[in-house]
C-alpha cells in the first residue's frame, strides 16, 4: 500500500541499486574475511614466536641463575680472598676467603670503598691508577700477578699477592681481585735469606780461615823441603847412612806432597774472588813454557812431551798466568796418572779453526778413566780410584782447572776409554782485531 504512490518506474529502478549495494557490501565482507584470517595467522605465528623465545630466554635465566650459584659456591668456598669492585671503588662482592683474611664481615664491608683494605700510604696512587684505567682502558697491572700490602680490620698491614681482573656491563665497569695472604711465605723466605747469609759468612770465614792456615804453612813447609833436598845431596855423596838416605826420602816425598797441596788449596779458594783480567795471548808461547818447564820430569818417568800447534795459532783473550796454570795442571796430571804403558805420550794440542772459540786439549794414551768417574772428575777433593792404584794428587787440580776456564767463559771437558788414554779439552774465546 505504501508502494503505490511511488512510481513504478522508480520501484524498478530501486530494487537492483540495493541489490548491487547489498552485493557489494558483500563482496567487501569477503575481502574483509581474508584479510583478517591473515591477520589472525600473523597473530597466531607471532604468539608462537614470543612463547618460543620465553621459553628461551626462562632456560637462559635459569642458566644463568645456576651459573651465579655455582660461582658463589666455588667463590665462597675458596680460601683466597675474591672481592668485586665496581668503578666508584664500592665493594660489591666480598667471600668467605676475604673474610677469614681481612677480618671483615660482609655487612661490615659491602657498599665500603674498597680502600678501607688498602695502606693509606698507597690509596692515592690506587685512585690514580683506577682512573688512568677507565679514562684510557690501558691496564697496568690487570692481568698480572703482583705482591703489595694490604690492611687488615685493626690497621695490620700485611704482604699479599694479588691478582685483577676487570669487566664492562651496561651498569658500568667491575673490578674482581683474587687476594692471597702471603705472610708465611715472606716469613720463611726471611729465614731463609738469613740462613743463606750466615753461611755465606761462615764460608766466608772458614776459607779464610784455610787462607790462613794454608798461608802460614807453606813457609815451613817449603823450608822443610828445602833442607831435606840439602840433606839428601849430602846422602848423595856418601855422608849419610843407607836408613838414613831412606827416611829422608820419605821426609822429601812428604813435603813435596804438602808442598803441592797448600799450592793446590790456596790457588783454589783464590779463584773465587779475583776475576781474571783479559788480554791478546798467544797459545803457541804458553805451550812452549809449558813444555819446557815439564820436560825434565817427563823424561825421567820415560813420557815424550810433544806440542801440536797449526801454522797460524790464533791468538785468545784470556789471564796469562792463569791459563799457564790450567796447562801445567792437566799436563801434571796426564804425566801423575799415565801409568806403566809402552811409548807414553802427551800432546797438547791448540786448534784453530773453531770459529769465535780456540779449542786446547791435553792429550796422554795412559790408563784411562772409567766412565763412571767422568761426572765427577772435576768436583773438588775427588781422586780416581783404579783398583790397585793409590789414589796421589790433592784433588783439586781439575776444579781449579774448571773454575779458571769457565771465568774465562768457556768450558772444559773430559773423553776417555780406559786403556786407551785420557783428552782434557777446554775452550777459550778468540781474540779479535
Amino acid at each position: 500500500m505504501l508502494y503505490m504512490d511511488i512510481p513504478m518506474e522508480r520501484m524498478l529502478r530501486t530494487v537492483p541499486d540495493e541489490e548491487r549495494i547489498w552485493r557489494q557490501r558483500m563482496n567487501d565482507m569477503e575481502k574483509n574475511k581474508d584479510q583478517l584470517v591473515r591477520e589472525i595467522e600473523e597473530m597466531r605465528r607471532l604468539n608462537q614466536e614470543l612463547q618460543t623465545a620465553q621459553t628461551a630466554c626462562r632456560l637462559a635465566e635459569d642458566a644463568l641463575r645456576a651459573s651465579e650459584m655455582k660461582f658463589r659456591a666455588v667463590a665462597h668456598s675458596a680460601i683466597d680472598a675474591i672481592i668485586g669492585v665496581d668503578s666508584d671503588d664500592t665493594v660489591v662482592f666480598w667471600n668467605q676467603g676475604a673474610r677469614n683474611i681481612f677480618r671483615y664481615t660482609e655487612e661490615e664491608i659491602l657498599g665500603k670503598s674498597v680502600t678501607i683494605l688498602i695502606p693509606e700510604r698507597f690509596r692515592e696512587a690506587h685512585r690514580s691508577g683506577v682512573a688512568r684505567y677507565l679514562e684510557t682502558g690501558v691496564p697496568h697491572i690487570i692481568g698480572r700477578t703482583v705482591e703489595l700490602e694490604g690492611l687488615r680490620k685493626g690497621g695490620i698491614e700485611f704482604p699479599i699477592e694479588l691478582s685483577l681482573s676487570t669487566w664492562r656491563t651496561s651498569h658500568g665497569v667491575f673490578f674482581s681481585g683474587v687476594i692471597r695472604d702471603i705472610s708465611y711465605r715472606k716469613r720463611v723466605e726471611g729465614q731463609l735469606k738469613q740462613r743463606t747469609a750466615e753461611v755465606a759468612q761462615r764460608n766466608e770465614e772458614l776459607e779464610s780461615l784455610i787462607q790462613m792456615v794454608a798461608h802460614d804453612l807453606k813457609s815451613p813447609v817449603i823450608t822443610i823441603a828445602g833442607l831435606v833436598r840439602h840433606l839428601r845431596e849430602k846422602a848423595g855423596a856418601g855422608l849419610c847412612e843407607t836408613r838414613s838416605q831412606q827416611i829422608l826420602e820419605q821426609l822429601g816425598s812428604s813435603a813435596e806432597s804438602m808442598e803441592r797441596f797448600l799450592k793446590d788449596l790456596l790457588d783454589e779458594l783464590s779463584q773465587s774472588y779475583t776475576p781474571p783480567p783479559a788480554e791478546p795471548v798467544r797459545m803457541d808461547n804458553l805451550v812452549n813454557e809449558i813444555i819446557g818447564r815439564h820436560t825434565g820430569k817427563a823424561m825421567e818417568r820415560g813420557i815424550s812431551l810433544e806440542a801440536d800447534l797449526p801454522e797460524e795459532v790464533p791468538p785468545v783473550l784470556a789471564d796469562a798466568r792463569r791459563i799457564l796454570q790450567v796447562l801445567d795442571n792437566l799436563v801434571i796430571n796426564a804425566i801423575r796418572h799415565m801409568g806403566n804403558v809402552p811409548n807414553a805420550k802427551v800432546r797438547i794440542r791448540v786448534a784453530g779453526d773453531e770459529g769465535d772459540l780456540v779449542v786446547v786439549s791435553v792429550s796422554d794414551n795412559g790408563v784411562g778413566i772409567p766412565p763412571e768417574y767422568h761426572g765427577r772428575i772435576f768436583d773438588r777433593f775427588f781422586r780416581v780410584s783404579t783398583g790397585s792404584e793409590v789414589k796421589t794428587g790433592t784433588g783439586l787440580g781439575l776444579a781449579i782447572v774448571k773454575k779458571i776456564v769457565e771465568s774465562h767463559r768457556g768450558r772444559v771437558w773430559v773423553e776417555s776409554e780406559v786403556g786407551k788414554g785420557t783428552t782434557f779439552s777446554f775452550t777459550l774465546p778468540r781474540a779479535r782485531g
